[in-house]
């Protein structure tokens, strides 16, 4: 991390040398020394990050200057802070000349850290320029937003043999069946239980299965509240152990389940809250109350756990073949496109033979080596000295490897991950909003810092530092987590700097700790006790990686203590259904906030009900109108705030586009708004489509639409669609009508400039039964496809002043037809000879039609005898009479 937060520093401290405040002030002098000493320690940096996984001494040497890049950072942070807000540059006021002496004496300290620093690298015999490192993302990178899913190779056998024993011998056991699967890390054994998971004889045979990783704490309370949650969908509060144990026995009881324990460690020197004896019998008491034939699957890279639990018999996972891992590695490694070249394939199986059987490590090394290709290249990875290392905490040197090659903002990204707990479901946009915070990354030409970061996200996805990519079928959000191994080697590159505390019991954090993700205890709702934090020197990140989820105690806080804060660029409220009075969302003062532009309103089903309404809620949380972005999501109202029609919001409003950006991940695809019935637009001139990317599934209850002042949005087909108003409309959105064959209502006003409608618009709706053409001013024609419209029994035609004919032919197709209305028609002069053959037309009204309604008079008109036969003729003398 330290080699990318050097480049940051360089950039910076070059314009402060150029600055005149610092010349008389003695900045000037020690900004020049500083950038000097920098850029002489940034051309080791390369030798020596290799060179740390076999030399500690340089790995602590490294530690030393990323905690002083930090602080120098933060010294850096202050110049033009200060300057900007006491004026400093040019006050001579005792404040200002103390503040510029404290920031020079800081400066002054840092320089000779970093001084001592650069002359100690001499002790290491470091080597300058090593070689070129990429400091971007690869470009081919850049239009590939597609995520690969994973292949699973090799393991037909073992899963066949898992299954085997849960249908046989465990199906005929009287006792709690338990089956654990023992293997190294990076061997699969999580795929496998998965695959087993999946099976379909598995799912048939098990009245209930339930899902847990466990990972390096072994917590009974929390594991019954887990399986609870499993079981119930429903959010669990981790109550007392006693409680837990009987709501888990009250849902067990009976039941022939399947119960997965995904990663178990046991207890030891250096794991103090792994599995032991007393915590599995506590356990195992509450779920013997399965019927026979209930099971655990259990995988762990520790025989221990095996006897722990009295398993009688265990899988012991072996590595994949060699064969399986060439094709794991090869479809990583070379591209769909490009021909293999037969060098490098050979240096690539000798590279695959180093991978001990694990697809992680095949994987991993196929990512890697997929952007290099040259023979030196491969040949580089193949005799590196890190896969002479010894195996420390169990990382493989594949994986030290692909770390090793990456770009140095990509070394950043990852590492800063470190922060998370293992098994860790990680939102993929939080992770992004956190590199974002820390500028890790930025913006480029033509792309803005989000999709930079989402081109890393996606980048180190490829390369097998993350997995399991799950997205949510309502919200959209992506989730993924990191393997144990990938875990253990950002905190191996990471130690003190970038750490998780998952309990309330520390007191004394060292000083080069700079990044800490938390999770709050359910009683103290606090990771430290007091003075933890005193040692710790640049303090960046402290992340409560509880924030989305309902604290057991999200009291929480409330809306109004936002109401003061100059909130900027993003805010997300979480929660929302626990608010308890429409005063308190106003109190937020969102509307005041005149610096937000996204807006994120989650709702969440608490399982409470709250005596305000959703739709108080929302109206109180009307935002300023600069806002650019609204996302709700999980609203269950009947209806939107006024505030979405107002005037004031025409700002943000006017620059959508769609509705929803619906995204698909590893051929998943989402059914967005599955029960929503009636939809109105209103004012939209951007809008171009109801979602991003429309899918079949989309809208499958939708029922009726209100589209008004909407020109550039073209309908999709919409199968449930019985009812459309579109008004303010222009050729293309009229034209895209056509793709609702179910209409059985259709009302077009306003559509000013559409002179004709296109030829074939209503050829295919047979169910249509009422049709008004309202103030289509510049209309000349009706579609002669009108005459088609079988179901139809209502036609309006109003003030449609150019309108000069209806069709001449095909009226005998309106056989439905009983009603007829023309209004404010001046242009048209006479009926068709077709409107004889309308034999169930009950009633005709023409009105504001002057030269028609002398032709329609009954006994001397013109067009008499055309309409001779309808029962109810109404011709008025003005628009007024009707």
């Amino acid at each position: 991390m330290a080699e990318a937060l050097l480049g940051i520093l360089l950039e910076n401290v070059i314009p402060l040398v150029q600055r005149e405040f610092a010349a008389f002030s003695g900045i000037k002098e020690k900004t020049e020394d500083l950038s000097h000493t920098l850029a002489f320690i940034k051309k080791v940096l390369d030798d020596a990050k290799e060179k740390q996984w076999s030399n500690p001494p340089i790995k602590i040497w490294l530690q030393r200057l990323k905690d002083a890049t930090y602080v120098l950072d933060d010294v850096l942070d202050q110049l033009p802070t200060e300057s900007s807000q006491h004026g400093w540059l040019s006050s001579f006021k005792p404040n200002n000349i103390m503040l510029r002496g404290k920031v020079g004496h800081e400066l002054n300290e840092i320089v000779r850290r970093l001084d001592r620093i650069a002359e100690d690298k001499n002790k290491f015999l470091l080597r300058e320029g090593v070689r070129e490192r990429p400091t971007e993302v690869a470009e081919w990178r850049q239009t590939s937003p597609t995520i690969i899913s994973p292949q699973v190779l090799g393991r037909d056998a073992d899963k066949e043999k898992v299954v085997e024993f849960l249908l046989s011998p465990a199906r005929n056991s009287e006792f709690l069946s338990v089956y654990p699967m023992v293997g190294l890390g990076g061997l699969g054994k999580t795929t496998l239980a998965q695959l087993v998971y999946h099976d379909e004889r598995v799912s048939s045979h098990f009245n209930l299965k339930i899902w847990l990783c466990i990972s390096e704490t072994f917590n009974v309370r929390r594991i019954l509240c887990s399986i609870v949650q499993s079981i119930t969908k429903n959010e669990c509060k981790v109550l007392e152990l006693p409680v837990m144990e009987e709501k888990v026995k009250g849902l067990l009881q009976g039941k022939k389940f399947l119960l997965v324990l995904d990663d178990v460690w046991v207890k030891n020197q250096q794991l103090e809250f792994g599995l032991n004896e007393d915590k599995w019998d506590q356990l195992k008491s509450v779920l013997c109350c399965g019927s026979k034939g209930a099971s655990i699957l259990v995988s762990t890279r520790d025989k221990d756990v095996a006897t722990i639990m009295g398993a009688y018999q265990t899988h012991d996972l072996s590595g994949l073949s060699e064969d399986d891992c060439w094709s794991l590695f090869r479809q990583r490694a070379f591209r769909p496109d490009k021909a293999e070249d037969e060098e490098l394939v050979k240096i690539g199986k000798e590279i695959v033979s180093k991978c001990g059987g694990s697809p992680l490590a095949a994987k991993a090394l196929g990512g890697l080596m997929r952007s290099r290709n040259t023979r030196n290249e491969w040949l580089e990875v193949k005799e590196s000295s890190l896969w002479t290392l010894p195996n420390e905490n169990h990382i493989l040197p594949a994986l030290r490897l692909s770390y090793f090659h990456l770009p140095p903002t990509l070394k950043q990204c990852f590492a800063f991950c470190a922060i998370f707990p293992k098994d860790e479901s990680i939102k993929k946009q939080e992770l992004i909003h956190l590199w974002m915070a820390n500028g890790f990354i930025s913006s480029r030409a033509n792309l803005d810092v989000e999709e930079v970061g989402n081109m890393i996200w996606n980048e180190l996805f490829q390369k097998s530092f993350f997995q399991d990519v799950e997205i949510n079928d309502y919200s959209g959000d992506v989730s993924f987590k990191m393997h144990d191994l990938v875990h253990d080697l950002a905190q191996s590159i990471t130690e003190k700097e970038c750490m998780c505390l998952e309990e309330a019991n520390h007191t004394d954090l060292p000083k080069n700790t700079h990044h800490i993700g938390f999770k709050c205890d359910e009683v103290t709702e606090t990771p430290f006790r007091k003075g933890a934090c005193e040692k710790t020197e640049s303090l960046r990140t402290l992340y409560d990686l509880n924030w989305y989820a309902p604290r057991n105690a999200t009291k929480g806080h409330s809306l109004a203590e936002l109401r003061d804060l100059n909130l900027g660029r993003e805010l997300c409220i979480n929660g929302l259904g626990n608010v308890s009075s429409v005063s308190e969302a106003e109190d937020a003062n969102l509307k005041g906030k005149q610096d937000l532009r996204v807006l994120y309103l989650p709702w969440e089903n608490s399982g409470e009900t709250k005596s305000v309404a959703v739709e108080e809620i929302l109206e109180a949380l009307q935002p300023h109108s600069n806002l650019k972005r609204l996302d709700i999501a999980g609203y269950g109202g009947l209806h939107l705030p006024t505030w979405m029609g107002n005037k004031t919001a025409d700002n943000f409003m006017d620059e959508v586009r769609y509705i929803e950006e619906d995204e698909s991940y590893e051929g998943i695809e989402a059914k967005p708004f599955p029960a929503l019935e009636q939809l109105t637009m209103s004012d939209l001139p951007k809008v171009e489509r109801l979602l991003k990317r429309e899918t079949t599934h989309m809208f499958p209850s939708l029922s009726t639409l209100e589209i008004t002042y909407c020109s550039k949005l073209q309908l999709p087909c919409l199968p449930r669609a019985r009812s459309l108003f579109v008004s303010g409309c222009k050729n293309k959105s009229v034209r895209s009508i056509s793709n609702l064959n179910g209409l059985n209502k259709l009302e077009v006003w306003n559509c000013e400039d559409v002179s004709y409608f296109p030829e074939g618009m209503m050829s295919n709706m047979t169910s249509l039964a009422t049709l008004e053409i309202v103030s289509c001013r510049e209309l000349k024609e009706l579609p002669s496809d009108i005459t088609k419209l079988t179901a139809l029994s209502d036609l309006i035609i109003e003030d449609c002043r150019k309108l000069e004919c209806l069709p001449e032919q095909g009226w005998k197709g309106l056989s439905s037809l009983r009603k007829l209305s023309i209004f404010g028609c001046h242009s048209l002069a006479s009926l068709p000879e077709g409107v004889r053959h309308l034999t169930s037309l009950q009633s005709l009204t023409i009105g504001g039609c002057p030269a028609l309604r002398e032709r329609c008079k009954e006994g001397t008109g013109e067009d008499w005898h055309k309409i001779a036969h309808i029962p109810k003729v109404y011709l008025g003398d003005s628009d007024s009479d009707l």
